[in-house]
């Protein structure tokens, strides 16, 4: 393939392209970002404006350099994830607007590039309960909402994101919020009925941002407990099955206050209570449910083998080994109160407070786990929480080493704001919104789907975003819906805005600052996400692979899009002189070399029909491609690494060759098409 273009018609391309993309903007030397923008906005037909959409990435930081702007266009900035969704409500404005006689014509645009994160310090609840984002790990689940539905759902995590980050980080600080995250980071808030996302940095440019921290749950609907069987001893009754609701009631009781004994004599369960009302409301239970409790002074006793093995395997034993049952926190809202109950009279307080007509409710344990399987049980009864951790030296309730855990409860303001220039209530003169230095790791599990997690800080739990990879979210929801939308990703294989942090775009085996080399690691060890298959199998109207150094392939590619309504998409090669390591004067020879190597086949993909444009007569193997790359160093040094680059040379062709029996079958059937 060899470019047909005239220099006189690049060079009027470009210069129409400069006027919607001016100089001035900051991108490294080497970088062709500015090149695809312009070759993109130069082939807007004649008669129609250009609107685009510009997600935080190299693009957005090195052209909007405030208070300067390298943009001619009506322009929007937008958090990575959010470019498409946002561009889909300008257009479907623009569409009403010209119901209503509005004559003007608009092509509108987005422009994508690389994809925010929590500061160490921060807490995730996870189906374990509440870890440091630190320890996260693919193995783990964590409790998320699901914005359509505000369901709280367990859902595993594809991606964990950690990396280095020496700058600016954004603190929002409030009575029930407290979160410190890169100034990209997502952040869902609650319009309404319906979850929106907002980059951190946008929170500045607001008055008020409204934030929730109640959530939906359905959970198991189940009238009846059925307990374990175990082997029957001598004079051991067995037990079959208890009402469910007078089940959770003893569990409450038995896990704020209850203990475990065993001798010769039997398997005693003691449930301590001092309050003679309490102590008499666990023995009418415990008669209700069949048992034989007796009254001593300062508790409520009963014997059961049976029961006691179940309390002791699923409850604990100990007071600092204290948990819900998993199976508990499983059911139903109708079912959970019944524990909810019984834990605060057990371990918990009610207390009028001065001036308020809702009470205080407070929850107190010495168990890590039982504070976590607390703080669940209280969300999915639709309650707000907040945690104490009181230790030793400023607590009296504290009197060794062990902390106290101290969770208060609120059945009201679950709904609220964060104001950008209101100052803290405890510390006047402190604002709820600030920026802070950073020097550290930051931390973020990048979902399946949802991507709204809930996080602890500084005892503050509350919801908050999770990252998620070139804002595919937003782009499907563009797609399904039908926007008529040109989506241009300049594919640079990394998160390089940030650091050059490993991304679902970045080759296997490559070197990255979250998948480093080392003793034990040759690099990133999964396949890229083939964003394009993706793509197409939404059976979008057009979408197509491109690189800049076929110039004529790639203006061929952008007018044709132009000209179909509905979505588009276009995935342009954009070699990173900073992240790929490779000498700036490469940078074509590095597009010509991904091409020749069948590495970045160019092709494309309309009305589900394939076409392959491109297929070298003498394909390169891709080791003259890598080797010049400073990210695949690591596999030609003194010993080359034969099997890695076997590997990546069987993936190329097998990739390659579905493209092309693709293309091929896609001729052969085109009247099938039809």
């Amino acid at each position: 393939m060899t470019n047909k273009l005239e220099n006189k018609e690049v060079l009027q391309i470009w210069e129409k392209g400069k006027e919607s993309f001016s100089s001035g903007h900051r991108t490294c030397a080497g970088c062709f970002i500015p090149t695809i923008v312009r070759t993109v906005l130069g082939n807007v037909p004649k008669g129609y404006e250009p609107i685009t959409s510009v997600a935080t990435g190299c693009l957005e930081v090195t052209s909007t350099i405030w208070p300067h702007t390298s943009w001619g266009t009506a322009n929007i900035h937008n958090a990575f994830e959010n470019s498409a969704s946002t561009l889909s409500g300008v257009e479907a404005a623009y569409k009403a607007f010209k119901k209503k006689g509005f004559d003007k014509k608009y092509k509108f645009v987005v422009f994508a590039g690389d994809g925010g994160c929590y500061s160490e310090d921060t807490n995730i609840l996870t189906a374990r309960g509440f870890i440091s984002v630190k320890d996260m790990t693919l193995k783990d689940k964590f409790w998320s909402i699901n914005p359509k539905t505000n369901q709280l759902e367990l859902i595993k995590a594809e991606k964990i994101h950690k990396y280095k980050y020496d700058g600016k980080l954004i603190r929002a600080k409030s009575k029930f919020v407290d979160f410190l995250v890169t100034p990209n980071h997502n952040i869902p808030i609650k319009l309404k009925n319906n979850w929106e996302f907002i980059k951190a940095e946008e929170l500045f440019t607001r008055y008020k941002t409204p934030f929730t921290r109640k959530f939906n749950w359905i959970g198991l609907n189940q009238n009846k407990f059925v307990l374990p069987k175990i082997l029957k001893g001598n004079y051991q009754k067995e037990y079959n099955s208890f009402l469910m609701s007078d089940w959770l009631k003893f569990l409450g009781w038995f896990i704020s206050e209850g203990s475990l004994s065993h001798s010769d004599s039997g398997y005693l369960v003691r449930i301590y209570q001092s309050n003679k009302k309490n102590r008499k409301e666990i023995f009418e239970l415990l008669e209700r449910m069949g048992l034989k409790p007796f009254e001593c002074s300062r508790s409520v006793d009963f014997q059961s083998k049976q029961i006691y093995n179940y309390l002791e395997q699923n409850c604990g034993k100990g007071v600092y080994e204290k948990q819900i049952p998993k199976e508990v926190l499983a059911l139903c809202k109708l079912q959970l109160i019944n524990i909810f109950d019984t834990l605060i009279k057990g371990d918990g307080s009610i207390s009028k407070q001065i001036n308020r007509n809702k009470p205080k409710i407070i929850f107190i344990t010495s168990s890590q786990k039982l504070k976590d399987g607390f703080i669940e049980l209280c969300l999915k009864l639709g309650f707000g929480c907040n945690l104490t951790i009181l230790k030793d030296n400023n607590s009296k309730l504290c009197t060794g080493k062990v902390p106290i855990y101290r969770v208060g409860i609120s059945k009201t303001a679950l709904d609220h704001m964060i104001y950008s220039k209101r100052s803290l209530y405890e510390k006047q003169g402190t604002k709820q919104l600030v920026q802070e230095n950073y020097l550290g790791n930051v931390y973020c599990p990048q979902l399946v789907k949802n991507h709204i997690v809930i996080i602890e800080r500084n005892g503050c739990i509350s919801a908050n975003g999770n990252s998620v990879d070139i804002g595919l979210q937003a782009l499907s929801g563009m797609i399904e819906r039908g926007h008529d939308i040109l989506y241009v990703l300049y594919n640079n294989e990394v998160y390089s805005n940030t650091g050059a942090q490993r991304s679902g775009a970045s080759p296997i085996f490559s070197n990255t600052s979250t998948t480093p080399i080392g003793i034990d690691s040759i690099g990133k060890k999964e396949y890229k996400k083939d964003i394009m298959q993706i793509i197409a199998s939404h059976d979008i109207p057009y979408a197509a692979t491109a690189n800049p150094y076929y110039l004529d392939d790639f203006v061929s590619k952008v007018k044709k899009a132009y000209s179909i309504d509905g979505p588009k998409f276009l995935n342009v090669l954009m070699p990173c002189t900073f992240s790929w390591k490779f000498s700036t004067n490469l940078t074509l020879e590095m597009c010509k070399l991904a091409t020749e190597t069948n590495i970045w086949p160019v092709y494309e993909v309309e009305q589900g029909k394939y076409n392959l444009n491109y297929i070298p007569e003498n394909p390169l193997p891709v080791d003259d491609y890598l080797k010049l790359q400073g990210r695949f160093k690591h596999l030609f040094g003194e010993k080359i690494n034969k099997d890695a680059l076997d590997i990546i040379q069987k993936d190329v062709n097998k990739k390659f060759d579905y493209i092309k029996k693709m293309s091929d079958f896609s001729k052969t059937y085109s009247d099938e098409y039809e």
